[in-house]
């Protein structure tokens, strides 16, 4: 079987059209791209649709019932994991800012998540996941700038269940963040098999080891 090479159109292509292209794939729900405005007034970037797709994709995969969702935002994370949730799944959604939290109510109920699915919890992610039920959750998603990594991966290894999956969003940025001290500790880690991939701003995901 033919097999890629170093000299196929797409590996020469730069580095911003390459991502382009990738980002492009992904088909966004009306209702997300209405609310990425609301998002930059309010001073909180959210995931791109390429990411979104993404976590669409990795919840069918492990048919995803419970997630949790750290650093809420307007609600753009959650309505993309929730495309990809199973029927009866819930999302646990953790942000700082309760205000945030209002309009991810609003966007959640627009496209169809009924309000029993949902769970807004106001408060830092540390300290909320500190609270979460050991092994009941299928998927982590994280996307925030700063938090006690080693805690937080502490909180992941307990609350992840076997073959569940913890994904970290950020790792590539440009900014120093604790995404990066938490991608480092994974990779370090005996309870995941992890790899990165070039989305966004850059994506760990991470399979908690049986």
């Amino acid at each position: 079987m033919d097999r890629p090479t170093m000299d196929d159109d797409f590996f020469k292509s730069s580095e911003s059209s390459v991502k382009q292209r990738i980002e492009s794939f992904a088909d966004e729900l009306e209702p997300i791209s209405l609310a990425r405005p609301k998002s930059i007034e309010l001073g909180c970037p959210a995931i791109s649709a390429g990411v979104g797709s993404l976590l669409r994709t990795l919840c069918t995969t492990i048919d995803a019932k419970h997630v949790v969702d750290v650093g809420t935002g307007v609600g753009i994370s959650a309505a993309w994991l929730s495309l990809g949730l199973a029927e009866d799944g819930t999302i646990t959604s953790i942000d700082i800012e309760s205000e945030y939290q209002k309009s991810a109510k609003e966007l959640l109920n627009i496209i169809g998540v009924n309000s029993n699915q949902v769970r807004l919890l106001a408060g830092r992610a540390n300290l909320v996941l500190s609270k979460l039920t050991d092994n009941g959750y299928d998927l982590v998603f994280v996307d925030v700038n700063q938090f006690d990594a080693s805690a937080l991966l502490e909180d992941a290894v307990r609350l992840i269940r076997n073959n569940g999956l913890l994904i970290v969003h950020g790792v590539l940025s440009a900014r120093e963040n604790s995404a990066k001290l938490l991608t480092e500790l994974i990779h370090e880690s005996d309870d995941f098999d992890s790899s990165i991939i070039p989305l966004g701003q850059g994506l760990v995901v991470a399979a908690r080891k049986s």
